[in-house]
């Protein structure tokens, strides 16, 4: 059996997605921060069994079995650990290790991380003790004046490397080995003519740890006047800075309690915001978004605010991320992007606005299929047929690239609206949606045999079979409870009539229409039977077709009412987004039911 180092496997617990892993077993559906869903492992009828993706856990709160994605696929496949593990990895795109005769390379690797961990963390003391000695009083002063509060400077353990060019290599002893040691984590320079010197000097030093807490590399930032005002770690056995974001491990609290994250581009932009109560804030540490860094991110939370400068630099920067957000976005993902005045960033719009007015900016980002369009339509004229047609070339292949499908369809929708492009008529068959929330249950009762005719008015036949067969009420209670006419004369009559068959028992056979509380009642209902003829030998199947499409009508017009409201720009757009999606799967979801065979039995 194969044993794997316990850094490869916090790696693949860390980069696994819990929630795809436990979504190909289990149909989940997002309650807050958690996904729930029937519990795999006993059989229940009502949901327990929760996924927490941010935090890399699932529970089960009716049979107590819980754990991480590891526990999930040991217990769901009846596997090893080691497999499991194996498993893992491979859902992540993580190469497994080399076991074997490699196992004492392995070892040693773990020995030097752990050696170069130790170099770094006495670093960091040493710089942090520089900046409350006597000779960091001039960086106190700095700090002091970018009205930064002690307790964040200590938060972040700030630290300061003066002047000189070998105080920190004479601190380890200024011989080769600590030379070659300090070279190693990015600290030491190798000189042409000397035996190298310091890379940080007279520079606020910013420790750079994981998302575990440890350092691993620094950033400086200098005092006064200079090019270039920062400068980081190179690329290191322990720091690559397209994995790294600035400040995670200090944020994933507040990440996870106010459920959205802030990226900002610089330490200081980063250390403002926190000193101001604005903590779920990371930093990409002076380069440009990458995809380990979009995943981190999406594993901890749904919600990104990207913030930058309003510059070209600072909008060129946004565009760049955005193209990255789109490859594989799916549909619970929501990014927005902020823009601040030009030559401001968030240390400046905080300092002078505060912590609620940088929220206030943060509610007002612009949702990414704004900033989308926005973007891709600079240069061109939107209001001439040659303007839109070029802009729907250029958005195509970029709407392409999102994961969800749905989603996709959604965004191409919402793209025609904009450029007031012809859309296709919607299709045969109704939406219902299958989780307790839905507005409608699904009609599992019957199959649509047959496709209906298009120009039959499906809600005076419906009423017509309510009214000559009562027992349908009976059996299809829950489903029209929920139905909404569009006829007001017709929804009327059906609410008259679900008051009556609620004394009815099956059976009954009292002519229902009788029982209306007044004459006007009675002729209507008469002039519905006069117009409709069913057969009894497939009353079922005529039933759940007309419902069907009653429900289809009603559901496409929230849709339109949905994508006008998104098209005006009135509204949470987010919000608005994920509300269409919803209407746009129900109808996916009931088209699939009525491919399908059900039962003919009424207590489905």
């Amino acid at each position: 059996m194969a044993h794997y180092p316990e850094s490869f496997i916090e790696e693949v617990r860390e980069r696994a997605n819990l929630l795809d892993v436990v979504g190909r077993h289990v149909r989940l559906k997002k309650q807050g921060s958690n996904w729930l869903g029937l519990c795999p492992f006993h059989g229940e009828k009502t949901p327990s069994f929760s996924v927490r993706p941010d935090q890399g856990y699932f529970k089960c709160f009716g049979c107590g079995v819980g754990g991480d994605v590891f526990d999930f696929l040991v217990k769901i496949r009846g596997i090893a650990f080691a497999d499991a593990v194996e498993e893992a990895a491979g859902s992540a795109g993580l190469p497994l290790p080399v076991m074997g005769q490699e196992e004492a390379g392995a070892r040693q690797r773990r020995e030097e991380r752990q050696q170069l961990l130790a170099v770094v963390e006495k670093a960091r003391l040493w710089f942090y003790h520089r900046l409350r000695a006597a000779e960091g009083a001039v960086a106190r002063t700095y700090l002091q004046r970018r009205g930064l509060q002690e307790s964040t400077i200590e938060r972040f353990g700030l630290g300061y490397a003066p002047p000189g060019w070998r105080n920190l290599l004479d601190y380890f002893g200024g011989g080769a080995g600590g030379a070659q040691l300090l070279e190693k984590v990015g600290l030491a320079i190798p000189g042409e003519q000397r035996p190298g010197y310091d890379r940080f000097r007279e520079r606020i030093v910013f420790p750079i740890r994981d998302y575990r807490g440890h350092c691993i590399g620094f950033g400086g930032r200098v005092l006064a006047q200079g090019e270039p005002k920062y400068i980081n770690s190179p690329e290191t056995p322990l720091y690559r800075k397209g994995e790294v974001l600035y400040g995670l491990d200090q944020a994933q609290a507040a990440i996870q309690r106010e459920e959205q994250v802030i990226v900002v581009e610089g330490y200081l932009d980063l250390i403002a915001l926190a000193d101001r109560g604005i903590d779920p804030v990371v930093a990409t540490l002076g380069t440009a978004l990458t995809s380990a860094h979009l995943r981190q991110l999406w594993k901890r939370t749904r919600r990104i605010c990207f913030c930058f400068d309003g510059d070209p630099a600072g909008r060129k920067a946004a565009w760049r991320a955005l193209e990255l957000v789109l490859d594989g976005l799916q549909a619970d993902q929501h990014a927005h992007f902020l823009f601040l005045p030009d030559g401001q960033d968030p240390d400046d719009v905080v300092r002078r606005e505060g912590a609620e007015g940088f929220r206030a900016r943060m509610s007002g980002a612009a949702p990414l299929m704004a900033f989308f369009l926005r973007h891709l339509g600079e240069g061109l004229d939107t209001a001439s047929p040659e303007g839109r047609v070029a802009l729907l070339h250029r958005a195509r292949p970029l709407l392409a690239k999102v994961g969800d499908p749905l989603l996709r369809e959604l965004y191409l929708e919402h793209l025609s609206q904009y450029l007031h492009l012809p859309q296709s008529p919607p299709d045969g068959g109704g939406v219902v949606r299958l989780e307790p929330s839905s507005s409608y249950a699904a009609p599992t009762r019957s199959r649509l045999r047959q496709p209906v005719a298009a120009g039959r008015d499906f809600e005076q036949a419906l009423l017509a079979m309510l009214l000559r067969f009562p027992e349908l009420l009976l059996t299809w209670e829950e489903e029209l409870s929920r139905l909404d006419l569009e006829n007001p004369q017709l929804a009327a009559l059906l609410s008259e009539l679900l008051n009556l068959g609620a004394a009815l028992t099956h059976g009954s056979a009292a002519p229902l229409w009788h029982r209306l509380p007044s004459a006007e009642w009675r002729a209507q209902a008469e002039a519905v039977l006069m117009t409709e003829e069913v057969q009894l030998e497939s009353l079922q199947e005529e039933f759940a077709g007309c419902l069907l499409n009653c429900q289809l009508r009603h559901l496409n017009r929230q849709i339109d009412q949905k994508s006008r409201e998104i098209a005006s720009g009135s509204g949470d757009n987010a919000r608005q987004f994920g509300m269409l999606l919803a209407l746009k799967q129900e109808k996916r979801l009931l088209q699939q039911r009525k491919s399908q065979p059900l039962t003919g039995s009424a207590e489905g």
